[in-house]
């Protein structure tokens, strides 16, 4: 992404946070739970509350987006450098999170694969089923990364 990323602090193994400053001062948190399958990980992103769980709904609308954007892909790299075996799975809390994601993902598209596979899973009938993500496609209902060995 086109903008240096915010400093960021590794609090843990699984959990980073950092500080989002536009027009306040947010402090933010991206962090990585085991998802029930092995190598698995839901990545959670959003404010941090002060009984340390995150919003996830939350519209800072902080003018920072595009920083604080790049700053979870920083992290995504590290913790993926870290654990090359993971694969990441995450969504967006809302239809237009979703819609932001799939427009990240595909503007950067190239640059990500060079790192990363993307896969995605989409609604075929009644099933969930796992495809390639195309930089064309629409109506993902859950991304899937994972580092490139």
């Amino acid at each position: 992404m086109k903008q240096p990323p915010y400093l960021y602090e590794q609090l843990y193994l699984t959990r980073y946070t950092f500080v989002s400053e536009g027009q306040k001062r947010i402090r933010k948190v991206v962090d990585f739970s085991l998802f029930g399958i092995i190598d698995t990980y839901n990545l959670a992103f959003g404010d941090l509350l002060p009984d340390g769980s995150i919003d996830d709904e939350v519209n800072s609308n902080n003018g920072d987006i595009v920083r604080v954007l790049s700053t979870v892909v920083a992290i995504l790299k590290d913790f993926t450098a870290a654990n090359s075996r993971a694969n990441i799975v995450f969504t967006g809390s809302t239809e237009g999170r979703m819609r932001l994601y799939t427009r990240i993902l595909r503007t950067y598209y190239a640059t990500f694969v060079k790192e990363f596979e993307i896969k995605a899973i989409v609604m075929q009938g009644d099933n969930y089923v796992e495809v390639e993500f195309d930089s064309r496609g629409w109506g993902y209902a859950v991304f899937i990364i994972k580092r490139k060995m």
